[in-house]
């Protein structure tokens, strides 16, 4: 049997994480380098997780309890137009009834994105004999030969492990080890998701029937407003604007706690006078803002070599879809399902587990790329004659599936169901 001592990862966002924990649940001892300070980061809104990720985040993280007792967990989202007149729900969480009559499916939580880095990062705390974390480690270099790979840092460390996993997001270094000169440079999508917050009991609701999470289809776009926290205590707004300007990490700091972000929302929203809407931008913090400027990567030529792969932002960034951080995870789950392979059969190269690896994976990602399309459409602006045109589409649909868009059916991606034949 093949014994893999130790898996280098590089980048600590979430799914370096989600991977580390994926592994030790296995006995499979790994090392995070992270470029930033110690702690949870400080960067990016509120994330929603949906039922293929809550799945993985269980039966590999192991997070999923601690995820119920910090975030929102809902099934439903009410859906209304821009006047506040209601069209009926969105359907999210899944039903899975077993053979005693248990639901064993996931619902959806919304959580921010620095609680979950948090929950991850205790998590990794109490597997300390299995994971490392190492902060402040910019990586610069890395060796490979066929009994390793070592990882080469600014400060002038080095690191060796079995293999060297990239999860270091949209700008990777590991990725420009893998591709070289053909590495292609992020693009920014010139535009950026605006996160509002405030106390839940501010939000005035259209009428006593209403329900929270919910969304708002508008010409502006769509507004989103969700609790996320377990007490919902505290409610978040959403809405994608139009941003020219790439902005560098101090530049968008400078944004959010200026009142600018808030400002460029609020004048998007200005025509609406329908609740939510209304109270929620009326009532916020200005300089209490998140704004996350999403970037993406055309598809790359591979993710691999003979040591090292790419997974998460680094091997695939999408144009915003809402489901970036799933696929994520997805990777995560089904590396770690892969190198399980790799220690029952020690005839087979980690070259062959990672090409077998982007087979599995890349199909599935250009099906998500191409679903995203429509969503990202409805998140845009429009004029008033596409608006009347959308708006009736949506009441004809609603109204024929009586009231429900159900995101249950179709395709569900489970990665304990994949075929890893080798």
């Amino acid at each position: 049997m093949a014994v893999i001592n130790r898996v280098l990862i590089i980048g600590g966002g979430l799914s370096g994480p989600c991977l580390s924990l994926s592994l030790a649940k296995y006995g499979i001892k790994s090392t995070i380098f992270e470029i930033r300070d110690k702690g949870p980061s400080e960067s990016g809104g509120s994330i929603s997780l949906g039922p293929d990720a809550l799945r993985i985040l269980d039966k590999y993280a192991g997070i999923y309890d601690k995820l119920k007792e910090t975030g929102f967990t809902y099934t439903k989202m009410t859906v209304c137009t821009e006047d506040g007149c209601k069209l009926g729900h969105v359907q999210i969480g899944q039903q899975s009834i077993n053979e005693k009559g248990i639901d064993e499916g996931y619902p959806a939580i919304r959580i921010l994105r620095t609680k979950l880095h948090e929950v991850f990062l205790n998590t990794i705390e109490e597997q300390k004999h299995l994971i490392d974390i190492q902060n402040n480690k910019s990586i610069i270099r890395i060796e490979e030969s066929d009994n390793g790979v070592i990882a080469h840092f600014k400060d002038g460390s080095t690191a060796e492990g079995d293999i060297l996993i990239g999860s270091d997001g949209i700008h990777s270094k590991v990725r420009e080890h893998i591709l070289g000169s053909k590495a292609p440079k992020p693009i920014f999508t010139k535009t950026c998701v605006v996160n509002g917050f405030l106390p839940f009991n501010v939000a005035k609701k259209p009428n006593e029937e209403f329900e929270f999470p919910s969304f708002n289809f508008t010409p502006s776009g769509i507004f989103m407003s969700i609790p996320i926290d377990s007490q919902s205590k505290t409610l978040s707004w959403g809405i994608t604007t139009s941003l020219d300007t790439e902005l560098n990490r101090e530049e968008l700091n400078e944004f959010e706690i200026s009142g600018r972000a808030i400002k460029l929302a609020k004048e998007d929203f200005k025509d609406y006078d329908s609740e939510p809407i209304r109270s929620l931008l009326g009532n916020v913090d200005e300089t209490k803002a998140k704004v996350w400027a999403p970037y993406y990567i055309p598809t790359l030529e591979t993710w691999h070599t003979s040591r090292t792969c790419l997974i998460g932002d680094a091997a695939h960034a999408l144009p915003p879809n809402g489901q970036g951080t799933s696929v994520a995870f997805q990777d995560a789950a089904l590396l770690t399902r892969l190198l399980l392979v790799k220690q029952n059969k020690d005839e087979i190269q980690y070259n062959d587990l990672f090409e077998k690896f982007e087979q599995l994976r890349k199909p599935e990602i250009k099906r998500i790329a191409g679903n995203g399309k429509p969503t990202q459409a409805l998140k845009t602006k429009t004029g008033p004659w596409i608006w009347y045109l959308k708006k009736w589409a949506f009441w004809g649909y609603f109204t024929w599936n009586r009231g429900v868009l159900n995101m249950n059916k179709g395709h569900v991606y489970d990665v304990d169901k994949v075929d890893l034949e080798l």
